[in-house]
């Protein structure tokens, strides 16, 4: 799954990236017309797959990622 996080400047995009992603991206700095492509891959542990593995014993257990 892919996910863009858009917004006005200033209204704490970078923010809440940090936050999903545990970054450590710098905020705050208004550059003014400034685009920047912040990236990440994230697991998203779901305990439904937990149960599913535990009832079925697969081999792998594999979460879903956002980008």
């Amino acid at each position: 799954m892919k996910l863009g996080i858009i917004g006005l400047p200033g209204a704490g995009k970078t923010t809440i990236f940090n936050a999903l992603t545990k970054g450590d991206a710098p905020t705050g700095q208004s550059m003014g017309g400034r685009f920047d492509v912040l990236t990440a891959v994230v697991d998203v542990m779901d305990e439904r797959v937990d149960i599913l593995s535990k009832m079925f014993n697969p081999k792998k257990t594999t979460y879903a990622r956002i980008t």
